[in-house]
């Protein structure tokens, strides 16, 4: 299977620099903007199947995608993004200040830790895993477009080149921007 992985058009809450995680925010005006260019990018790409999150704004996105291949999108929720707990809808600053005990144990990067109430890296993995499972078996040989978020594509980067979790943090994959993999 060849994986083009993307990361949804800016939502509102990256604009204003929040924890968005499991929260269901959708796109800014920007990150529209950015799935049309997007769109138009990929729209010579013949994709078997368009998958997305089942979040707003990874939906948005791809549905924008999906005008130039009318595949339908198929919404997956293991790869939804990280449950952040109480720093959902927080700036850092503001995580910083409400929570400085849970900040200080740098939750949002230890595998086994989570902002109370959220989703661990361990965590997340698992269930990315089980997504990318299913996925790989039911679209072997094809073409899949994955629309995601931020921290899900780091941990599919991290599955797919077997990485350490302390080693994960190194990718980052921006709004609308594409990485391609070999399944």
């Amino acid at each position: 299977m060849r994986l083009f992985l993307t990361r949804h058009g800016e939502s509102t809450y990256n604009a204003e620099g929040r924890y968005a995680g499991s929260t269901d925010v959708p796109l800014s005006e920007t990150g529209v903007r950015q799935a049309r260019e997007l769109a138009v990018k990929l729209k010579d790409t013949a994709f078997d199947v368009i998958i997305s999150s089942a979040l707003a704004r990874a939906r948005q996105t791809a549905d924008i995608i999906n005008e130039y291949h009318n595949l339908g999108v198929i919404a997956m929720e293991g790869f939804n993004e990280r449950n952040i707990g109480v720093f959902e809808g927080l700036t850092r600053k503001e995580a910083m200040e409400r929570y400085p005990q849970v900040w200080e144990r740098r939750s949002t990067r230890a595998v086994d830790d989570a902002p109370d109430g959220g989703e661990t890296i361990r965590q997340v993995n698992t269930r990315v895993s089980v997504a990318l499972r299913r996925l790989k078996e039911e679209y072997t040989g094809k073409k899949a477009l994955l629309v995601c978020h931020g921290f899900t594509a780091r941990v599919i980067n991290r599955i797919i080149n077997n990485l350490a979790y302390e080693d994960m943090h190194g990718f980052t994959l921006d709004n609308c921007e594409v990485a391609e993999y070999e399944l």
